[in-house]
């Protein structure tokens, strides 16, 4: 049942994310674009199967009630609102940057071509 909700592209996204972390904050490996895109990039096909993956514990819907498009768009949007104004709001720390909005986006697009429409192949 986990793999319907955790699909290959899912755990390649999070190696991904991981790895990126391991170079940029453990090894100070700078990749000036993947450091300021990628993470926003790959928010979105991380959150959303782990959002269906509760949704799915929590309220017992089926994989396909529990990651709509429409769902999963207005998550992308609230979250990179979240992230791109508020916490810069809140935090000196964080920087607005209105390309992430570009990488978030690319990042639900990603997720709908692969995680979502490879669903049905999954259940």
């Amino acid at each position: 049942m986990i793999r319907a909700f955790l699909p290959p592209a899912f755990w390649v996204c999070l190696l991904l994310f991981l790895v990126h972390q391991l170079l940029q904050k453990a090894l100070a490996v700078s990749l000036p674009f993947l450091d300021s895109y990628l993470d926003p990039f790959l928010c979105i096909p991380i959150i959303l199967p782990l959002l269906a993956l509760e949704r799915h514990y929590l309220l017992g819907l089926s994989y396909f009630d529990a990651s709509d498009p429409g769902d999963a768009a207005i998550v992308t949007v609230a979250l990179s609102v979240i992230f791109e104004v508020g916490f810069p709001t809140w935090s000196s720390s964080f920087v607005q940057d209105k390309y992430d909005f570009v990488a978030y986006a690319a990042g639900y697009l990603f997720w709908y071509l692969t995680i979502w429409r490879g669903r049905a192949s999954r259940t």
